[in-house]
């Protein structure tokens, strides 16, 4: 982030003009690896205003991004993740079960993680809309998921530093629900 845009603050639109226009620049001959392009720049983009709690310029972001690439598993549980957020517990429900479905069952690390942080999300999910029975079902897919990158660890197939890096993502959502589970089924 530059000098002014600290002081000023940061004009969205002009930004990703900018960064859309070198993005066509580059894949001028290639439309579906411009489309590409342009829905992981903004769900990438999304994702980190949605860590600094700015959920409206998020959500607008991820829907951009699903009008380039509908079908992208992660931006569907994003945005699904804003509108937990945001306490919109129903919204939420209807984007990550449209995640689940399009979910591809394969034994890789980016499939764990992102099938942790989906049962996640949409557990907590039907936890705030009092469906306690589909919150334990799904919370315990997403520590199963967390399991399964524990063995491809174990296997050899993550690196020690990318597993590192998982475990300070994971720790805290793990506690979490952990605990969440233990309060449901009191």
């Amino acid at each position: 982030m530059g000098f002014l845009s600290k002081i000023f603050g940061t004009d969205f639109e002009t930004q990703k003009k900018s960064v859309f226009e070198e993005i066509e620049r580059q894949c001028q001959h290639d439309a579906q690896k411009m489309s590409l392009a342009k829905a992981t720049w903004l769900s990438m983009r999304g994702n980190n205003l949605a860590n600094h709690r700015n959920f409206e310029q998020a959500l607008k972001d991820f829907k951009e991004a699903l009008e380039f690439e509908p079908s992208r598993v992660s931006t569907l549980v994003s945005l699904g993740g804003v509108y937990t957020d945001k306490g919109m517990h129903k919204e939420a429900i209807v984007i990550l079960e449209k995640a689940e479905s399009l979910l591809k069952p394969v034994d890789d690390s980016m499939y764990n993680i992102t099938s942790h942080n989906l049962y996640y999300t949409l557990g907590h999910a039907y936890f705030f809309i009092d469906n306690k029975e589909k919150a334990v079902q799904c919370l315990i897919r997403s520590l199963e998921a967390v399991e399964k990158q524990r063995i491809l660890r174990e296997r050899g197939l993550i690196a020690e530093e990318e597993w590192k890096k998982e475990q300070r993502m994971f720790a805290p959502m793990i506690k979490n629900t952990k605990w969440l589970l233990a309060r449901i089924r009191l």
